[in-house]
């Protein structure tokens, strides 16, 4: 399974970025190893893009707004899990994730994170 997840740095154990589409770096995890990236894409719509490109099975995040969701489920695809809007770093989101602690997101439980990303992100400042 390959996962992808927003972080903060690109350092050893990153904590986990808030925003998704305009994280700076995203950690890709496959079969253990871990490879940080940088984000060059344009907003969550494209990184869901690129995500798809590269196959990702999983996506960890925090927040999201509506437009890379909507994406998501287009592709029908890729999985989405909340890490909690608390700060986290990611050896601790890999664990919950392998331990089945992290919530699987869909149209029934997406809408608290997208008000929760909409509150402190409103639409007209076009930052999805």
């Amino acid at each position: 399974m390959k996962l992808a997840i927003p972080v903060k740095l690109n350092k050893e154990n990153p904590p986990v970025a808030p925003l998704f589409g305009k994280a700076k770096w995203f950690a890709i995890v496959k079969d253990g190893e871990v490879s940080i990236i940088p984000n060059n894409q344009s907003g969550g719509e494209s990184v869901i893009e690129l995500f798809y490109e590269m196959k990702v099975d999983a996506i960890l995040i925090q927040e999201m707004g509506l437009t890379p969701y909507e994406k998501i489920k287009e592709y029908g695809t890729m999985a989405i899990y909340h890490t909690g809007f608390d700060r986290i770093l990611l050896d601790d989101v890999l664990k919950k994730f392998e331990n089945n602690e992290l919530e699987l997101l869909d149209d029934t439980n997406i809408d608290k994170i997208i008000k929760h990303h909409e509150k402190r992100h409103p639409r007209n400042s076009e930052h999805h």
